[in-house]
């Protein structure tokens, strides 16, 4: 009986265990929805927050194995590897951005608050851009398009297929956004849609879109 009784007691504490190893996994794997607190390491400052604008482009190194192999893969003048759009809900700042569910317990596009998306970064990575040109009628009808695909819950595009609209990776959303739906940004005829789809350069480029925060500034 007694050895019985401390099997149970050792089963119970495995369990236990292992439950709390799951939360914590979930927990530090997604922290999207934890309190904001200053103890935070990396963050954009007050000032640097009141210049964006719905629509912005938010670039920035994720951490992680994927991350990594990303950017040796990609022949980018910054270290970026993923991106989202800025979007403006009443009095706080969400990033709209596409994830997979290997990284994160959502699957595709999601509402990330920025505080949480910068802290997800790579410090002194976070590189924000918006695009010449852009005018509050724009910026409501990308607005518009967020919640449209929102709404439509599509997964991520883990085969990083342009050609698939049934599913999208990040910067694949914001092409079909910008280029394909609202035909707001038009990119030179020179760029094959490899050159466009396979790298975030266009994100970045001044002919295009205007710097706004640079962390990877070089004094």
């Amino acid at each position: 009986m007694k050895t019985k009784n401390k099997v149970l007691k050792i089963t119970i504490k495995i369990v236990l265990i292992l439950s709390i190893i799951f939360l914590a996994y979930i927990y530090i794997k997604d922290d999207s929805n934890r309190p904001y607190e200053s103890s935070f390491s990396y963050k954009l400052s007050s000032a640097e927050k009141a210049k964006l604008e719905n629509g912005d482009i938010i670039l920035r190194r994720g951490y992680g194995l994927l991350s990594t192999m990303i950017l040796n893969m990609m022949d980018e003048d910054f270290e970026v590897t993923h991106l989202g759009i800025v979007v403006k809900q009443n009095d706080s700042l969400k990033i709209a951005h596409a994830l997979s569910s290997s990284v994160s317990n959502q699957d595709g596009l999601r509402l990330q608050a920025i505080d949480s998306f910068v802290n997800n970064s790579y410090n002194r990575t976070i590189v924000v851009t918006r695009l010449k040109g852009i005018d509050t009628i724009k910026q409501q009808n990308i607005l518009k398009q967020i919640d449209y695909y929102y709404k439509k819950q599509l997964p991520f595009d883990n085969s990083f297929n342009y050609r698939d609209s049934t599913a999208h990776y990040c910067s694949e959303l914001i092409w079909r956004i910008y280029e394909h739906n609202l035909n707001i940004l038009r990119v030179s005829d020179s760029l094959t849609d490899h050159q466009k789809y396979n790298s975030l350069k266009t994100f970045y480029d001044t002919n295009y879109f205007d710097v706004i925060i640079n962390h990877q500034q070089k004094d």
